[in-house]
């Protein structure tokens, strides 16, 4: 059977959460490289995590989808919108590539084109905003590339190996994407 490609790019898709999908979500969520990334401090169990992705997978204000290679539709990570305000027609970002080996391959980059594509497109947003910490010039540079700016500096905002770290917000509005994004695609 052909897996569900919900939204796709030449690199990855995006397609439903799956009960499947816990185990790459815990080794992520467990993994030294993928949690300093992520700022996570505690261990997540395969019940806890379980407990998490249904939460996420039920909510009406969570839009979850995996991540999956597009050459062996294989999973790589997960992306989100949260805290989805249909009212005024905003939400916060969410990405996560849980196997370091799928970093710096443009999977994270597409799949975040992915999501302001559907968000714009189809969910009728007008504003998509994220933090994002100050020193992930990677992530940075590949939010810029999708069409984000930096609005603002969340001074000393996480505390991480015995210093404060500054994060930034960043955003992307309905017509920047309309009018310079999609323009140039």
């Amino acid at each position: 059977m052909k897996p569900v490609k919900f939204k796709e790019g030449k690199k990855v898709f995006l397609r439903p959460y799956r009960e499947s999908d816990i185990e790459l979500v815990e080794y992520g969520k467990n993994n030294t490289d993928v949690r300093e990334t992520l700022f996570l401090f505690a261990p997540m169990t395969n019940e806890q995590v379980r407990a998490e992705l249904n939460s996420w997978a039920n909510s009406k204000e969570i839009m979850l989808f995996t991540i999956c290679n597009q050459q062996n539709d294989e999973p790589v990570g997960q992306t989100a919108f949260v805290r989805i305000d249909y009212v005024s027609r905003a939400a916060v970002f969410y990405i996560a590539i849980y196997d370091p080996q799928f970093w710096s391959n443009g999977f994270g980059g597409e799949a975040t084109k992915l999501m302001v594509d559907y968000a714009f497109d189809i969910l009728n947003l007008n504003r998509i905003q994220l933090h994002v910490c100050s020193e992930n010039t990677k992530g940075i540079e590949a939010y810029k590339k999708a069409g984000f700016q930096v609005e603002g500096t969340l001074r000393q905002a996480m505390y991480h190996h015995d210093r404060y770290i500054d994060f930034y917000v960043m955003g992307i509005l309905r017509e920047e994407y309309y009018n310079k994004v999609k323009a140039n695609s």
